[in-house]
Formats: structure tokens, sequence, C-alpha cells
């Protein structure tokens, strides 16, 4: 991609495509040389991996802190707590449940800036996105329970 090329002509570096080499005054035999970046499909293809875990182990907690969250207003409709504590317990699971929200977000700017052309990868993401929608959708109930 261009992003990862350089052009150099007469020692300075020019944008490519804003520049020509008659304007450089460049002459034949003049050093032109353009560098760039080699992408390795394995190192993405490991990164990918790398971050697909990350966010698999982001959302298996985020799970388990949801369902907690849950069963604990279940537990307070049900009437097993006081309900002269049902103000501060309930304070409690929206703030944890803003705290999940936020952390879901991250998740989604994280999916978001995992960038493939690989076909596979492309829905492995798609899949997470959706995964990780399921959990705004559980925290967006639990509030409006609330």
């Amino acid at each position: 991609p261009l992003s990862q090329q350089k052009l150099i002509c007469k020692g300075r570096q020019i944008e490519i495509g804003n520049l020509g080499l008659k304007e450089l005054k460049a002459v034949p035999g003049s050093k032109v040389m353009l560098l760039g970046r080699q992408i390795i499909p394995e190192v993405v293809a490991v990164k990918t991996e790398m971050m697909k875990f990350q966010i698999k182990g982001e959302e298996e907690k985020l799970s388990t802190k949801i369902l907690e969250l849950e069963e604990q207003l279940t537990g307070i409709l049900n009437g097993h707590l006081p309900c002269e504590l049902h103000g501060e317990a309930l304070g409690r699971i929206h703030k944890l449940c803003i705290g999940s929200v936020e952390q879901i977000m991250r998740l989604f700017e994280q999916l978001d800036s995992l960038q493939t052309s690989d076909q596979i990868l492309r829905q492995l993401k798609r899949c997470n996105v959706l995964a990780v929608q399921k959990l705004l959708d559980r925290c967006d109930s639990l509030m409006e329970k609330l």
C-alpha cells in the first residue's frame, strides 16, 4: 500500500503522486529509491489470532460479569434483599453495568482496528462483533429493568 512506501530522489523524500521526476530535475542516471515495508501474511495472521484470543477472553469475562449482575437483579426482584437495601444495591448494579458497557465499547474499537482482506479472518471478526453486540444487548436489557 502507498502508506507503507517512501520515494526518495536526490536525498529528499517526496510524496508519491505529488511531484513528477521532471519537477525534481531528475536526469538520466539520477538515483531514485522506492522504499517500502514488506507485509508478511504470516505475521499479520499471528497478530490477528493474538487479538482474536484477547478479545475472546474479554468477551467471556464480560459475559460472566453480566450474568452475575442479572442474577443479582433477579434476586432483588424476587425479594431476597430487604427493601431498605434495594436503592444501594440497584445503584451498584447500575454502576457496574455502565462499566461493562464501556468495556464493550473498547472491544468494538479493538475489533474495528482489525483490518484484513482474508475472507476467513473477516468472518471471524464478524462473529466476534455479533458476540459483543449480544453482550451490549444484555446490558441494555439489564439497564431497562433497573
